[in-house]
């Protein structure tokens, strides 16, 4: 909840932005590793593996401004183009198995061919 709309105000934060962030997430970096409340904040993201709140809210805006905004970032930022980026695909045209490849076999009722003494007929369970 704390996320949506992140890419608009957390771009650049503040140092008071940051800091109200860092008290917003450190009840839960103390409740999932059980440390007592006077273990500093920065040592439990260090220990639990969990970036800053700021930090892992810049990512978010980032990864959504150049994938799906497909807006450039700065180049001091990164040197990856929206337009280098594969786009997502959005669902099959065609269902797979209508248009089966050379090497693929195919599962089709083969009861036209069972009269046929020439063909050898494997039958399986089910």
């Amino acid at each position: 909840m704390l996320a949506h709309g992140s890419s608009a105000w957390c771009l650049n934060p503040t140092f008071k932005m940051k800091r109200k962030l860092s008290s917003i997430q450190r009840p839960f970096l103390l409740h999932i590793s059980g440390a007592y409340s006077t273990t500093p904040t920065a040592a439990l993201q260090t220990i639990l593996g969990i970036p800053p709140l700021h930090m892992q809210l810049q990512f978010e805006d980032r990864f959504t401004s150049i994938y799906r905004l497909r807006i450039p970032l700065p180049p001091f930022i990164t040197d990856t183009q929206p337009h280098d980026l594969e786009m997502k695909a959005t669902g099959w045209s065609t269902h797979p198995s209508d248009h089966l490849k050379p090497n693929q076999t195919s599962f089709e009722d083969g009861e036209a061919y069972i009269a046929r003494k020439d063909i050898i007929n494997i039958f399986t369970d089910g």
